[in-house]
């Protein structure tokens, strides 16, 4: 994947983490930087950095979403 593609993945996946929480950017900031059990105790910042951690963060957001434990 090419840096602009990969940069495009990564805004996608930041504006779902705006929409989970209604768009409230400070809460968001909290959240980028929480160690989650659903990411294995890696930080939704972190996630964001390569293409399998951004697979597996937008699938946390859908159960999130959805309501199915994590």
């Amino acid at each position: 994947m090419n840096t602009e593609d990969f940069e495009k993945l990564q805004a996608q996946a930041y504006a779902e983490v705006l929409e989970l929480f209604s768009y409230d950017a400070n809460e968001v900031d909290k959240w980028l930087l929480e160690r989650v059990r659903g990411l294995n105790y890696m930080t939704p910042k972190e996630a964001l950095q390569s293409e399998e951690g951004i697979s597996k963060l937008r699938t946390l957001i859908g159960r999130l979403q959805h309501g199915i434990p994590t």
